[in-house]
């Protein structure tokens, strides 16, 4: 057995009508529109349409970076506020300042 030909076309085509698709050889009307509007004149384009596209690009990032340093703006102070309450307890009340009578001796 020997390398496989490298000059070989290939398996060959099969036939829609051949194999049992009668359907696949009808060409189809959505297929040919698209083609249709594909070789067709094309509309004219802005000449300044790229500027236009760079900019909005530039504020969608711009927007999505201000919402991110906000978010971590939040976690971070929520992060602060969970220490403080940690630390602080003020659920508690507050510690007495006269120490009680010694009672007993």
């Amino acid at each position: 057995m020997g390398p496989p030909d490298v000059g070989s076309p290939g398996p060959p085509a099969l036939d829609p009508e051949a194999v049992g698709f009668p359907e696949a050889a009808v060409p189809d009307r959505k297929e040919t529109e698209v083609r249709r509007m594909l070789a067709g004149p094309h509309p004219p384009v802005p000449p300044d349409l790229a500027a236009r596209a760079l900019a909005r690009g530039r504020r969608f990032l711009a927007h999505r970076r201000l919402l991110r340093r906000v978010g971590c703006l939040l976690a971070v102070l929520a992060l602060a506020a969970l220490v403080w309450l940690a630390m602080s307890r003020p659920w508690l009340p507050p510690p007495a300042h006269t120490t009680p009578p010694a009672e007993g001796w």
